[in-house]
């Protein structure tokens, strides 16, 4: 019998994730201060380590029966969950979810003089950090829309952590004496720790002993790499941070220079301007493919699904269609846009393609665009008549505004017509009556 399993992408269990990520965090934040500046274990205290031991305790249960991602397969077998979970994790995570807290209530502890070494057990609580890369490994895959954002961010936690341990290892050191309160023993330690990492101390807080110069050494070392760190970071996120608008910036500079460099009018410059302004604007353009070329057909098929598929339900003769000709109609189906006024088809030419109207409008008119027989909307279709009865145009149809319409050309249709029979039964009982309507038009 199978044992309930967790699927790794479970939405509770990313919540739950979230949840001990945080805690983890203030785990590593309270730990170094407690020993640090000596808290006193109060009832808040106390209610905040129980609260931990028990997250701690439950994500251990959660962690036996949930599955994991290797090579790219799901494993949902409970005993390989358990054997894995035994080999990496679970450890760390016992010792970081043991009560060793309670040592402190106790009698015993306060009978021993060096009560500091049991404040020194508490730092059990930070091997739950050895899982904090991983836990952004997992961010960074839901969330890969921003790449550089989650890789900064987490960057600028760890050094703040580290600006918090460096901090309190100052005052064990007695670096910060003579101040009336915690909190401003705290913060003096605080700011002495950040402008020696920033190399800008101004010498107002000076170590006293060798050790703390030892130790003012190393902070300083960790600051000096830091330093590099964070600007190469920073610089690399803002260069990044969008890279298809980058793209298109570039794209529209060396449209400019081209046209100015070729002293085109500038009314037909201001054109071609408007129009990459759309094409930004709309998210259209003939990229899709280059884009989406390295992922498995499979892939591509789903995204052009989650793209396509709500527009090819508003055609008429889609409606209630099966998957295996949607997946077709959607691997066929190439992005296109017109300029306002400019014809998608004239009547008397070849009709070697069909258009699905994605944005914007179309008009029906005479051969000399004088008559405006109709309008058609999104998700309208034209030009299946010529495919259908391979014969020349019966209209003119012309953009009414910016139309982005959706392409598919005679070889693709004649493919999936002999695939989906049904289909092409279906689509010549819709061209007959457009054709009848056609004519009488015409008469």
């Amino acid at each position: 019998m199978n044992r309930f399993v967790i699927h790794p992408n479970n939405p509770f269990k990313y919540t739950w994730d979230l949840y001990v990520l945080a805690l983890t965090i203030l785990s590593a934040i309270v730990v170094p201060l407690q020993l640090a500046i000596h808290v006193p274990f109060h009832n808040s205290l106390l209610k905040y380590e129980i609260l931990v031991s028990i997250s701690f305790g439950i994500d251990i249960v959660l962690q036996f029966f949930t599955g994991y991602t290797e090579n790219g397969h799901e494993i949902l077998d409970h005993q390989r969950i358990v054997r894995k979970y035994l080999r990496s994790w679970f450890a760390p995570d016992l010792i970081a979810a043991l009560p060793f807290f309670l040592l402190q209530e106790s009698e015993f502890a306060e009978a021993i003089p060096l009560i500091r070494s049991l404040r020194i057990i508490q730092m059990q609580r930070l091997l739950k950090l050895v899982r904090l890369q991983g836990l952004f490994r997992n961010l960074y895959r839901r969330h890969s829309a921003h790449p550089g954002l989650l890789r900064l961010t987490y960057f600028v936690l760890l050094m703040t952590l580290t600006a918090h341990w460096l901090s309190c290892g100052w005052i064990l050191l007695g670096g910060i004496t003579g101040e009336p309160d915690l909190h401003s023993t705290y913060i003096k330690a605080l700011y002495f720790t950040v402008t020696t990492l920033a190399s800008v101390g101004f010498g107002d807080i000076v170590p006293q002993n060798n050790i703390q110069r030892v130790y003012v050494i190393c902070v300083m070392m960790v600051g000096v790499g830091s330093y590099g760190f964070v600007i190469g970071n920073l610089t690399s996120y803002l260069a990044n941070r969008d890279v298809v608008r980058a793209n298109h910036v570039k794209k529209l500079e060396e449209v400019t220079a081209f046209l100015r460099y070729r002293a085109i009018p500038a009314d037909l410059r201001e054109q071609v301007l408007a129009y990459y302004g759309h094409l930004w604007d709309s998210r259209m353009g003939p990229e899709e493919s280059a884009v989406l070329a390295d992922l498995p057909e499979s892939l591509r098929i789903e995204i052009a699904l989650s793209m396509r598929g709500d527009l090819l339900q508003k055609v008429p003769f889609f409606r209630g269609s099966d998957d295996d000709l949607l997946r077709d109609m959607v691997m066929a189906l190439r992005p296109s846009v017109y300029l306002p006024g400019s014809y998608l088809m004239r009547e008397g030419d070849p009709g070697d393609s069909l258009y699905i109207i994605s944005s914007g409008s179309v008009e029906i008119v005479s051969r000399d665009g004088s008559r405006v027989f109709a309008e058609l909307q999104e998700g309208s279709f034209v030009g299946e008549m010529a495919l259908i009865f391979q014969t020349n145009r019966t209209a003119s149809v012309r953009a009414q505004g910016y139309c982005d319409v959706y392409v598919l050309t005679r070889r693709s249709f004649d493919f999936i017509l002999k695939k989906h029979p049904s289909f092409e039964a279906h689509m010549r009982e819709i061209a007959t009556a457009r054709q009848s309507e056609a004519r009488q038009r015409n008469a």
